[in-house]
C-alpha cells in the first residue's frame, strides 16, 4: 500500500495500481500510522512508475546507502556522509513525531464525529464558537471604521483569532484537532460579509461538513487535517534536506551520472557529454571517419538484463506477451514469462530489434544511435577500447573470457570514460542506425541491416574494438539457431 499526495491535498490510497476508498478499521494502529504517514512525506515525491522500476538496477540509492566495501573516502565525501547521517536522523526524528499524532488524534476523532457523546462535543464546540462571534463582529467594526474594505484574508484571521483559544477549551477532545477546526470554521465564515443573522443551526451545519460520513480517521488525516501542521511541514523540510544531502553524497561517488550544466541522468544511466567526437574510421562494416557534434544525453550504466526484462514482459497485456519474447524464452502456466534466478543479472540477448525499441518506449526510453554508442565507448579521446587505448585480456566478456553471458557489471576494470559497463563483449548492442550510416526514429519497411555494436561473449578481440560495427536484419524475429551472434541493447534517453 502506497499513499500518495497528489496535487496539493487530494490522497489516494494505492494498492497494487487501483484507488482503493475503503475505510479503515476505527481502531489505531501503528502499521496504518505509519502508512498514513507517508502522505505527509510524499507531497514532493511520488514513487516510480513500474516502467521506471529496475530490480536489478546496481546503481546505488540517490538517497545515500551503505559505503560499497573498498571505497576511498575523500574529505569532502566524508562531510558529506556525516551531513546525510544527521539529515537522516532529523527526518527519522520528525517521522516519529507525526506517527505518535497519528495515533494519539485517532481517539478524539472517533469521540468527535461518531462516539456516543459526538452530539455533545459538537454543540459544545459550536456554543463556544458563537459565543466568540461577538468579539470578531467588534475587531471586524473597528478595521471597517478606518475606511478601508476588509479583505477575506483579514477577516478569515480576525475570526480564527476570535475562534481559537474557546474551541480548545470547549470539549476534551485534543487541542490539536480543536484548532483545526477553529481554522476551518473560520475560513468557511470569511466568505460572508456580514456575520449578522448566523444561527446555531448554521454553525452545527458548518461544522457537520467538515467531517464527512463515513469517513475514517486515516482517510480524514490524509484529505484534509495533515496538510498545515507544523510537524507536517518539518517532515517535509526533513525529507528534502535529506534528499539533497543524498544527493550530495551521489554527486561525489558517482560523478559520470552528472553532467557539467546541472544535467543529471536517472537511476540505472550515465550522462554523455555533449560535444565535438571524432568517430572511426570503423572496421567490420567499414565507415570512413567522420567528426559529429552530439547533444547531452543519458545512457543506460549497463545492459538490459533478463531480470528487467522479464518485468516488462509481465507488465504487457497477456496476449502481447508472446511476441515480445526473445528466443528460448516462454510462457509458464499463468500466462507470465520466468527468468531462472541465477540469469537475472545476465543481459537478456536473442532480441530482435523492434523487440528492443518496445522495451525502451515502455521504459521511456529509446535506443541509442550508432554515433551516440561510440561515442559513449570511446569517449572523447576516441579510446580503441572502453578502458583505453591497450587491450588487457579480461577486461571484458570475450575473446575466450567465458562460454556464455556474465552478469552486467562484472569487469568493472573495463568501464568506459562515460561511465557505462560491458561496451564491449558480453552482448551485442542494438542501434538506430542502418547499414549505411543513417539514423532513424522508425526501422523502415524493407530488408535493412540495422548496425549492432560492442560485441559479445563470443567474440574475437578485434570485435571488442570501440570502432567495430557490424549489422543484423532489422525485421527478423530470430527464431531461427542458425543466428548466433548473441545481441541484446541497452537504452538511451534525452536530457
Amino acid at each position: 500500500m502506497r499513499l500518495i499526495l497528489s496535487g496539493e491535498t487530494t490522497v489516494l490510497i494505492m494498492i497494487t495500481g487501483q484507488t482503493n476508498t475503503r475505510a479503515f478499521p476505527g481502531c489505531a494502529t501503528r502499521r496504518l500510522a505509519r502508512a498514513a504517514l507517508l502522505a505527509a512525506a510524499c507531497a514532493f515525491a511520488a514513487p516510480p512508475t513500474v516502467a521506471q522500476q529496475s530490480p536489478d538496477d546496481p546503481a546505488m540509492s540517490r538517497s545515500g546507502g551503505a559505503q560499497p566495501p573498498g571505497e576511498d573516502i575523500s574529505p569532502a565525501l566524508a562531510a558529506a556522509q556525516t551531513t546525510l547521517a544527521e539529515a537522516r536522523r532529523a527526518k527519522e526524528t520528525a517521522y516519529n513525531t507525526l506517527e505518535a499524532m497519528v495515533t494519539e488524534l485517532a481517539d478524539d476523532y472517533t469521540a468527535l464525529t461518531t462516539g456516543p457523546e459526538a452530539a455533545a462535543h459538537q454543540h459544545a464546540l459550536v456554543l463556544a464558537l458563537m459565543d466568540s462571534l461577538p468579539t470578531a463582529k467588534t475587531r471586524l467594526a473597528a478595521e471597517a471604521a478606518r475606511g478601508r474594505a476588509v479583505l477575506r484574508g483579514t477577516r478569515r484571521q480576525i475570526l480564527n483569532d476570535a475562534f481559537a483559544e474557546p474551541a480548545t477549551h470547549a470539549t476534551p477532545v485534543d487541542d490539536r484537532l480543536c484548532a483545526w477546526i477553529a481554522e476551518r470554521m473560520a475560513d468557511t465564515l470569511s466568505t460572508r460579509e456580514s456575520l449578522d443573522g448566523i444561527t446555531e443551526v448554521q454553525m452545527l451545519g458548518t461544522l457537520r461538513d467538515l467531517f464527512p460520513k463515513d469517513l475514517s480517521w486515516y482517510e480524514f488525516w490524509n484529505q484534509s487535517f495533515h496538510a498545515q501542521l507544523p510537524a507536517a511541514i518539518e517532515l517535509q523540510r526533513a525529507t528534502v534536506a535529506y534528499e539533497a544531502a543524498g544527493l550530495a553524497v551521489d554527486r561525489l561517488r558517482h560523478p559520470e551520472r552528472y553532467g557539467s550544466r546541472g544535467e543529471v541522468a536517472p537511476a540505472g544511466m550515465v550522462v554523455v557529454p555533449g560535444g565535438n567526437y571524432e568517430l572511426g574510421a570503423n572496421t567490420g562494416w567499414e565507415r570512413p571517419a567522420h567528426r559529429v557534434t552530439l547533444k547531452v544525453f543519458a545512457l543506460d550504466r549497463h545492459e538490459v538484463t533478463q531480470g528487467q526484462y522479464e518485468l516488462y514482459v509481465n507488465a504487457l497485456p497477456p496476449p502481447q506477451r508472446t511476441a515480445a519474447l526473445p528466443r528460448g524464452w516462454k510462457l509458464d502456466e499463468q500466462q507470465l514469462a520466468v527468468v531462472d534466478p541465477n540469469l537475472r543479472d545476465h543481459p537478456v540477448i536473442h532480441v530482435n530489434f523492434e523487440q528492443a525499441a518496445a522495451y525502451a518506449g515502455w521504459a521511456g526510453k529509446r535506443l541509442p544511435t550508432e554515433d551516440e554508442w561510440e561515442a559513449a565507448a570511446s569517449g572523447i579521446n576516441g579510446f580503441a577500447y572502453p578502458w583505453g587505448n591497450e587491450y588487457h585480456p579480461g577486461y571484458a566478456n570475450g575473446d575466450g573470457v567465458s562460454d556464455t553471458t556474465l552478469p552486467v557489471e562484472s569487469f568493472p576494470q573495463g568501464v568506459s570514460p562515460a561511465g557505462c559497463f560491458d561496451m564491449a563483449g558480453n552482448a551485442w548492442e542494438w542501434t538506430t542506425t542502418l547499414e549505411d550510416g543513417k539514423d532513424f526514429v522508425t526501422l523502415p519497411d524493407g530488408l535493412l541491416n540495422v548496425v549492432v555494436r560492442g560485441g559479445g561473449y563470443t567474440s574475437r578481440r578485434e570485435e571488442l574494438f570501440t570502432r567495430y560495427r557490424w549489422t543484423a536484419p532489422g525485421h527478423d524475429a530470430f527464431a531461427s539457431e542458425r543466428y548466433t551472434r548473441p545481441i541484446g541493447f541497452r537504452c538511451a534517453k534525452d536530457l
